[in-house]
């Protein structure tokens, strides 16, 4: 007795699944998305360097004391013997360089400020909400510069966060340095002042605006870098 034949299922995929795998791709991998996904990446790249920074801080403080870095060298950071850099043993030079940092900073080896209030003193000396390291970004007086939308922050507790506002201390030193800095409009009638000469390299350094730190100190600006 002959059995009727059973029709076969189609093998394959058809074309709905691959538009609807298409379209889920092509979300997945738009811009926004992996350039989120990045940022991502390296804000926790970032955060695991300043913490592991942290450890060696700890190591360094039961053997005597933080060391008494620079703010920010004036030199060259990677030879800077004041360099935050130079100063921590055993640390790697990567763990000094922000992944937000602009190329011109990351080429420097350091794109973190030092806090110089805890120079000399202990970890377990200070509050806890202490600022120990932050992107150098942070205190940018020119406010035609973009700033990043975060900076990357180590504390005296071994905290790492990424923040959109730096603590209020920076915030309010740059807003110094912004009032001093503005210029002041003539009045009207007055004679604008004459070009100064040409600056004698023998001569005096020039007057460099300077930020003031908590505790009254002062420290000169980070020196411009393209880019920022």
């Amino acid at each position: 007795m002959l059995q009727p034949r059973r029709r076969r299922k189609p093998v394959g995929i058809t074309l709905i699944e691959i538009l609807t795998v298409t379209s889920i791709m092509s979300g997945l991998h738009s811009q926004s998305n992996f350039q989120y996904a990045i940022n991502k990446a390296n804000e926790v790249k970032g955060l695991s360097n300043l913490r592991q920074i942290h450890l060696l801080l700890q190591t360094q403080c039961i053997a005597g004391a933080l060391p008494r870095a620079a703010f920010f060298p004036e030199g060259d950071p990677k030879k800077d013997p004041k360099s935050i850099t130079r100063l921590i043993a055993g640390a790697p030079p990567q763990l000094f360089v922000s992944p937000f940092a602009p190329p011109s900073l990351q080429d420097k080896g350091l794109s973190y400020a030092w806090n110089t209030a805890l120079n000399g003193r202990t970890l377990d000396t200070v509050p806890r909400t202490t600022w120990v390291l932050i992107d150098v970004t942070a205190f940018l007086v020119d406010p035609d510069i973009p700033k990043p939308g975060k900076y990357l922050v180590l504390y005296a507790d071994g905290r790492a966060e990424a923040i959109a506002e730096p603590p209020a201390d920076i915030v309010k030193s740059v807003r110094e340095a912004q009032a001093k800095k503005a210029p002041v409009a003539p009045k009207k009638g007055a004679s604008l002042p004459k070009p100064l000469p040409p600056r004698d390299p023998k001569g005096p350094a020039p007057n460099i605006p300077k930020i003031r730190l908590p505790g009254g100190q002062t420290v000169p600006m980070p020196p411009s870098v393209p880019g920022l």
